[in-house]
């Protein structure tokens, strides 16, 4: 069958169908949905607890450790061995639950409904499951129903439809019967159409299915989804990288101790533990739980500023992302029609407030504030609606189309209520709005008689007028120039314009109701648009200080989608949008440069935004997608993050989420910012501690392999500093609360690494004075001091921890002195450092432990001197943050 079934007319569409305005039989019925299957889209496929627990063991660092636990094991070294293997369980069980609680939380977010409709069925009208829908069925729609199915439309009353789930259009579409010429137009310009997942938001409709299930426009997003590879996170990115370097570093440094040591005349078994005892020092077997602990903490934060990640390495997305490509209706605003200005024939006054929300008030810019035009406009505008809205609280519940919904809010805003002023002026008769019409009026009486009230399109309006009212309340003469100017500039503003107007009526107008009512007097205009949410512009400030670009893709007409984008810093007053048409069929090439000059992408298709976010990433940027509605679904899907909203997003886009924003405010996107790059510089800083100081110990290795001494800590000691001191420690560091300027830095650049130029040097620094403090004290205790080696490895082990426990001091920033960073920001890292110390002090003089790490008691005075040692680590790296503080040209208290 052909999808084109807009360009038909209602009487080819059903023949085409092989149905009719009777319905479809029974045993038809059924015979079509045993071939099409039911109309539904696939539930979202979920992970099982078993795959979830598994996917936590797929990380490279993981496989490198796993390689670690089970040579270990293969030599006979099962302490070793055990030891890995309790450090990737216990990050396995970490990630698996956070992951657990997050599905959870995501699943309870979903609307899971079943809907019924009423179909025609063999010339007899019946209620059904909408599952059971099949093609050719006959469906009767009333305003408020949600749309079950993709449909062509054979009967109308005053239909319109919200598409905002589906095209991103803002504003209701009034919807036709006529078939349309343009067999390429996309769905928003289908106006014959009814789409699945849409709402009829006012009217009556009857429609004949044209698809179902996934061969809908929603479900061939939803089947679109399969096809779109999932971005990575760029931590996920990142920490591949790192996990490679340290993977190959560690084969070159064991491939290096293996040749010295069978140089210097080692026997062979004895080189192969030194080198194993290596492969311990050089991989950071405390990394992955480190980094599992870092974005739990993280994701908890985050979850507390409303926003939910689902997976767990998505946690410091947001923080590294150079471009947020974000949805317009229903993310940058509110997705809720509000007038903002309202003019007569010598006034204008503009309207505060946003949204469905009562509060606001009117304000003069030209004019007096007392313009009985003013009053007149509102009253009519009030009598000549059919929409109701209702206080619970603090929310306002709004029933009927929105645009009357809009004009009601505006009135309670000057004192106005509908239900008063019918009270005063009971309606004698009506003309409700249709499309071909063009406008809605309504006959009132009252102390003079039959008054008629009427609003609608402007230019319709302006000519059913003979004259104005001026704000003294006198008719004056209309000046139809003047008029269409203002509805010109209103309507390049991206304000969509209604004019109002009043007049006399027969007193028996209930016999003889006029289609087209005449000789009126024009009483102003309304503007009205989905507003800006309050909070957006501030929000969208808060990415420019970080310097993250904005750029907006929505399926929402050109000048709304650059009015609201101007208006909120997005784009300036030059910049233009760029539309589905003019993106039809160009290169690669000058795609590439319009998502580099471009903010503002506008009727665009899912495909279009698919595009351009894969055409962000291929120019190496960090994109994070944002929207609500299934339009967004496959874009989501592919950026590196994708953030949907929780309230009106819809199952198909927090589906192909990875963070969801529970009160669909934008501003939590900048929460989610911080919050993300605090995570990552907390991850930098564990993965900084972690290599530096087992790069120190490898350092330690060689120094000491290279002067004839031997191995000054086993395998078991490395072990032992590596997981059950310093993963102490890094918990500390892993909740350190973040830097002052944390928002007013650039992202890290897209193809950097872990550790950038600053940090490679000085991790070489750190661990070769890490390296050389080890090795010197080893070679003073057996040379000089006398000591015996397992004396002096327990001396050298007791060195490690002081180190490891100063160093995390250092590794707090890149750049402020460890004299400005107050500790007791942090208590959690004293507390870290002090239990660290505490362990490996009870285990100094705990049987048990002395034995399996060859540990005794010290001096205090030995305590002293080791304590003294540490302290060159925490000297050498002020040093070098003062060297880079005065090289970038700031003062030693640089934030």
């Amino acid at each position: 069958m052909p999808d084109a079934f807009h360009t038909l007319t209602v009487a080819d569409t059903l023949k085409r169908l092989d149905t009719s305005l009777d319905g479809l039989s029974e045993d038809e019925a059924a015979s079509r949905l045993k071939r099409d299957g039911p109309n539904e889209l696939p539930p979202p496929k979920r992970a099982s607890w078993l795959i979830i627990l598994l996917r936590q063991f797929a990380g490279p660092l993981i496989a490198v450790l796993l390689i670690a636990a089970i040579v270990s094991a293969a030599l006979g070294d099962f302490a070793d061995a055990g030891f890995i293997g309790a450090v990737l369980v216990f990050n396995a069980l970490i990630g698996f639950f956070q992951e657990v609680k997050a599905e959870r939380e995501i699943i309870r977010l979903f609307t899971l409904m079943r809907a019924t409709v009423r179909v025609e069925r063999a010339d007899e009208l019946r209620e059904i499951d909408s599952a059971e829908l099949v093609v050719g069925d006959i469906v009767w729609l009333e305003s408020g129903a949600r749309i079950p199915a993709d449909m062509r439309m054979v009967q109308e009353h005053d239909a319109s439809v919200d598409e905002a789930p589906l095209t991103g259009e803002s504003l209701a579409v009034s919807k036709i019967l006529e078939p349309i010429d343009d067999a390429r137009a996309i769905p928003a310009e289908r106006k014959n159409m009814l789409f699945a997942g849409t709402t009829l938001s006012r009217g009556r409709a009857v429609g004949v299915v044209t698809a179902t299930g996934t061969r809908t426009e929603l479900g061939s997003v939803a089947r679109s989804l399969e096809a779109t590879t999932r971005g990575k996170p760029p931590l996920v990115l990142r920490m591949e990288k790192l996990s490679r370097q340290i993977a190959i570093g560690t084969v070159v440094a064991c491939a290096v101790v293996f040749s010295v040591g069978m140089g210097r005349g080692f026997p062979f078994v004895e080189t192969f533990l030194m080198a194993v005892a290596l492969a311990v020092a050089a991989i950071p077997e405390g990394l992955p739980v480190a980094i599992t602990l870092a974005l739990a903490i993280g994701l908890k934060r985050m979850a507390s500023r409303r926003v939910l990640v689902r997976r767990l390495e998505a946690v410091e997305g947001l923080g590294s992302c150079t471009v947020i490509c974000t949805d317009k209706t229903g993310t940058l605003t509110l997705n809720e029609l509000t007038v903002t200005r309202i003019a007569t024939t010598d006034g204008v006054f503009a309207v505060s407030g946003a949204g469905w929300s009562l509060d606001g008030q009117l304000t003069a810019l030209k004019g007096a504030a007392n313009d009985r035009a003013l009053d007149a406009l509102l009253v009519s505008a009030c009598v000549a609606n059919e929409a109701s809205i209702a206080r619970h609280g603090d929310e306002v519940a709004v029933s009927g189309d929105p645009t009357d919904a809009a004009i009601l809010i505006a009135s309670r805003k000057h004192g106005l209520t509908r239900e008063k002023l019918i009270q005063q002026m009971p309606e004698a008769a009506t003309l409700p709005f249709e499309s071909e019409r063009q406008f809605a009026a309504s006959f009132n009486r009252g102390e003079g008689g039959v008054t008629v009230h009427l609003k609608g399109a402007p230019e319709r309006v302006l000519g059913m007028c003979d004259d104005a009212m001026a704000a003294d309340g006198s008719v004056v003469a209309l000046d139809h120039h003047a008029v269409r100017a203002h509805i010109d500039e209103l309507s390049e503003q991206g304000l969509r314009v209604l004019g109002v107007a009043r007049g006399k009526a027969a007193d028996n107008i209930a016999d003889d109701v006029p289609e087209h009512p005449d000789h009126l007097t024009f009483l102003g205009l309304i503007a009205m648009r989905d507003a800006p949410r309050p909070e957006a512009a501030e929000a969208v400030a808060a990415c420019k200080r970080a310097r993250v670009r904005v750029v907006v893709a929505t399926g929402d007409h050109a000048k709304t989608a650059l009015a609201v984008a101007r208006e909120l810093g997005i784009a300036d007053e030059n910049d233009r949008a760029a539309t589905s048409r003019d993106l039809e069929g160009v290169s690669d090439d000058e795609f590439d440069r319009v998502a580099r000059e471009i903010n503002v992408f506008a009727r665009v298709t899912p495909q279009d935004k698919l595009r351009l976010v894969q055409t962000l990433q291929r120019q190496g940027e960090l994109v994070s997608m944002t929207g609500d509605g299934a339009n967004d679904a496959g874009a989501l899907k592919a950026a590196h993050i994708g953030v949907a909203m929780g309230k009106r997003g819809t199952d198909v886009a927090k589906e192909a989420a990875g963070i969801v924003i529970t009160d669909d405010n934008f501003a939590s996107i900048v929460a989610g910012i911080e919050e993300g790059r605090i995570v990552h510089d907390n991850v930098r800083n564990v993965v900084a501690l972690l290599v530096m100081t087992g790069l120190g110990e490898v350092f330690a290795i060689l120094f000491c392999i290279s002067i004839g001494l031997p191995m000054p800590l086993t395998a078991v000691q490395l072990l032992w500093a590596n997981l059950a001191t310093e993963g102490l420690q890094v918990i500390g560091l892993a909740m350190e609360p973040g830097e002052p300027d944390v928002l007013g830095r650039p992202p890290r650049a897209p193809g950097e690494r872990i550790f950038n130029r600053l940090m490679v040097i000085r991790t070489l620094i750190v661990s070769l004075v890490i390296g050389a403090s080890i090795c010197g004290t080893f070679w003073y205790l057996l040379a000089v001091a006398g000591f015996s080696v397992f004396a002096a490895s327990n001396v050298v082990l007791l060195l490690l921890v002081l180190i490891e426990n100063i160093h995390i001091g250092n590794c707090r920033s890149e750049r402020r002195s460890g004299w400005v960073n107050s500790p007791l920001r942090n208590p959690w890292l004293l507390g870290g450092a002090a239990l660290a110390q505490g362990v490996h002090l009870l285990a100094m003089h705990w049987e048990p432990t002395q034995k399996l790490l060859g540990l005794e008691p010290v001096s205090m005075k030995m305590w002293l001197v080791m304590f003294a040692i540490s302290l060159s680590v925490f000297v050498v790296v002020e040093l070098h943050k003062l060297w880079v503080r005065l090289r970038e040209g700031a003062t030693p208290s640089r934030t």
